[in-house]
């Protein structure tokens, strides 16, 4: 059969579609068969996609590592990738990160980054950096979205927040997979989609969690026991 001649051929045709952006359905495969299908990579591959994920997997990430010590280990990842879209494409996913970082960092009061101080990955850290007054940081023509990110997040809207933030990251690199369709490159930016797509289904349960717990608050705020009708 065709399939057999490559098993890159036979990986990409075997996993399902990825479904709608961020629709908040679970992925259509599930972590461990996504992992166990990952097999076929050879020993390279794979240790390349999983050294990607160490810096992209929000799992993986150690909240206390320094932002110089991950931006060093996010330097080593990018140069040790062998393809060039995928290179590319993972520092625009960096620089997406580097800018939702510091409207975080700057809506929590947070003064300008210092000079000579490492906080951010790519082309537009020094623009951020002169522009840090600015709605925009400068660079609302190159990331149309980070106003609107910017008013959630004032705004308290976590949800709405995180949905444009995955979002850009989902629309990030788009033109790096055309002429993708059944190497090894079409399975990385496969995984990313599913990344993400089974991060908000996790962020969009938990969120669902915790407006059920404030209704519940809410509702035993609000209730006052009939003892004698108990009685």
């Amino acid at each position: 059969m065709w399939l057999d001649s490559d098993p890159y051929i036979t990986l990409v045709a075997s996993l399902p579609a990825t479904g709608p952006l961020l629709s908040g359905a679970e992925p259509p495969i599930n972590r461990s068969r996504l992992l166990d299908r990952l097999k076929i990579l050879s020993i390279e591959h794979r240790a390349e996609l999983d050294a990607l994920f160490s810096i992209f997997a929000w799992a993986d990430l150690d909240v206390t590592e320094s932002d110089a010590s991950f931006l060093h280990r996010a330097d080593r990842v990018v140069k040790g990738i062998s393809s060039e879209d995928v290179r590319n494409a993972a520092q625009e996913r960096l620089e997406i990160r580097t800018l939702i970082a510091a409207l975080r960092r700057r809506h929590a009061g947070e003064d300008t980054p210092a000079d000579g101080v490492r906080w951010g990955y790519g082309r537009f850290v020094n623009a951020i950096r002169a522009n840090w007054n600015s709605p925009d940081f400068g660079i609302g023509r190159a990331f149309p979205w980070v106003l609107s990110a910017k008013e959630k997040l004032e705004a308290g809207d976590t949800v709405a927040f995180e949905r444009i933030a995955l979002e850009a990251a989902w629309k990030s690199g788009t033109h790096w997979e055309v002429g993708h369709d059944f190497d090894y490159e079409a399975v990385v930016f496969y995984v990313l989609r599913w990344s993400l797509n089974e991060r908000w289904s996790r962020y969009d349960a938990d969120a669902a969690g915790l407006r059920f717990a404030g209704l519940l608050d809410a509702a035993f705020d609000n209730y006052e026991p009939d003892y004698q009708a108990a009685a």
